[in-house]
């Protein structure tokens, strides 16, 4: 995890404030071969102004660098509301989404199925072979 402190002496042994231009510091870091994620990790560690810093990045980095779920807590300190979800609610919005999964997975098979036998069905009697012929 990257801290704010890392940060200002990272920008000040460079000879640049921590106050400067984001443009400024964005170069030095991308120079220093610190990748786009961390940049932008580094400039919003700079210009926040709050008391969780750590938590925020954080459900930052989950949010946008990862699958992983947050929690109600998480979601509450991101958008500055109350959010009543509790983990079996989320466990039960996940087993139905996989559920339907399968279900939309089961429907594919069973219609890509039905075209081609509808598809064989039709071509046999186009050219009047199987059970089209007329030789029975």
């Amino acid at each position: 995890m990257i801290e704010k402190r890392s940060i200002e002496t990272f920008l000040r042994v460079n000879g640049i404030p921590p106050t400067a231009k984001d443009e400024e510091i964005r170069s030095v870091l991308i120079s220093a071969r610190w990748n786009k994620n961390e940049v932008d990790t580094a400039l919003l560690l700079l210009r926040e102004n709050t008391k969780n810093q750590e938590t925020h990045v954080d459900t930052l980095h989950k949010v946008f660098n990862s699958d992983n779920r947050l929690n109600s807590a998480e979601i509450s300190a991101l958008l500055g509301i109350d959010i009543q979800l509790s983990n079996e609610d989320v466990g039960d919005l996940e087993f139905k989404r996989k559920r339907l999964d399968h279900v939309h997975t089961v429907i594919t098979i069973i219609l890509a199925v039905m075209i081609a036998v509808g598809a064989t069905t039709y071509l046999m009697h186009d050219a009047k072979v199987g059970y089209f012929s007329k030789q029975l």
